[in-house]
């Protein structure tokens, strides 16, 4: 109980929690974005080398601006520095790890994202329709405050491995 605790001190601090008021959305989101690496393990194939980067990648419109630059500059995940890159095509996720998709995208993207059989994508939406069925964590904004839904079955499509903190962060998880 005192682990969970702590840690969920250390993520609300890390993804904008009380400095809610200081930041805006797409600053605490590419938080979140982040900081979900630390807490997934991808499969072995998502990476060429060790020194490869860990790409997160941002599909359509990118809401982000110089917030996703900020949050990664400098950081590693395990032996991979963190780089955000900006794609316009869904058939262009190579390298990629994390997929932001943006909302101007969601309708035309999973199609495509299954017709190319890569595994290993932790693929992130915002689906305000209630059904994020085809992203792995789902971004929602409740009372000004942004929270994450999980949806396990599709991680596991993925061979991601999601840890059981981060699942106890989660508003909802599917199964």
């Amino acid at each position: 109980m005192v682990l969970r605790l702590s840690l969920a001190m250390v993520l609300a601090a890390q993804f904008g929690g009380d400095l809610r008021a200081q930041l805006d959305e797409y600053q605490v989101k590419a938080a979140f974005l982040q900081n979900f690496a630390k807490f997934i393990e991808w499969p072995a194939e998502a990476f060429s080398s060790p020194s490869e980067p860990f790409t997160i990648c941002v599909l359509g419109q990118d809401p982000f601006g110089r917030s996703l630059d900020d949050a990664v500059a400098g950081k590693l995940i395990a032996t991979h520095p963190i780089a955000a890159r900006r794609i316009a095509d869904a058939r262009l996720t190579a390298g990629c790890q994390i997929l932001y998709v943006s909302s101007s995208q969601q309708k035309h993207v999973f199609s495509i994202l299954a017709a190319g059989k890569q595994t290993g994508i932790l693929t992130v939406g915002e689906a305000r329709d209630g059904s994020p069925e085809d992203v792995v964590i789902n971004l929602t904004l409740e009372q000004g405050k942004v929270r994450f839904e999980i949806n396990l079955r599709k991680a596991n499509e993925e061979k991601l491995h999601i840890s059981a903190r981060l699942l106890s962060l989660a508003t909802v998880v599917r199964k």
